[in-house]
């Protein structure tokens, strides 16, 4: 109860800190499944994870953008090494994945990222070079976890800032096994 209790202290501290800068910063959904971790570690055991990406603020074009998201966000748990794919044939477990949604609505109801409803409402990032992302770790339309986040002064997908919000964000969906 502590540890939950200091953690979300810390994404508290974290989510003030960082509105006050050009980020990155994030705040997990206000939900998560008890199953968060079990169910990672099941879909991940046997091979990648499914992940889906749904939005292009750079114009990179979709695989490249997919191979960036995939890769940042497998490098973000090295206790629990994992790989992504966005292929649901390579995935072993097509039906828990993660959706990244880049320019998402305010108003997003995070349920509706797993229901498949969710898309994308800016196609550039905004005033600032500022990125907006909402993600979800579903098992088929469940909403297991979800987090939010943001970047600003960001200008192609190979920014560092970019990529460590990405961890960030696989982290605060796949969690803590405690």
């Amino acid at each position: 109860m502590i540890r939950r209790l200091l953690s979300l202290g810390a994404a508290t501290l974290a989510a003030l800190a960082g509105g006050c800068g050009d980020g990155p910063s994030t705040v997990p959904g206000g939900y998560r499944s008890p199953a968060t971790w079990s169910s990672f570690v099941y879909a991940t055991s046997s091979g990648p994870l499914l992940l889906e990406v749904r939005g292009d603020p750079f114009g990179t074009g979709t695989a490249r953008l997919e191979a960036a998201v995939a890769a940042s966000m497998a490098a973000a748990l090295p206790g629990r090494p994992f790989a992504m794919t966005t292929d649901a044939s390579q995935a072993p477990r097509p039906a828990f994945r993660v959706t990244v949604v880049l320019g998402p609505a305010r108003d997003l109801d995070d349920r509706d990222i797993c229901a498949g409803r969710a898309v994308p409402v800016t196609s550039s990032p905004g005033d600032g070079g500022r990125v907006d992302v909402a993600a979800a770790f579903c098992d088929g339309s469940s909403l297991l976890s979800s987090s939010r986040g943001w970047v600003a002064k960001v200008e192609d997908i190979d920014d560092r800032r970019f990529r460590r919000m990405l961890e960030q964000i696989a982290r605060d969906l796949m969690g803590d096994p405690q």
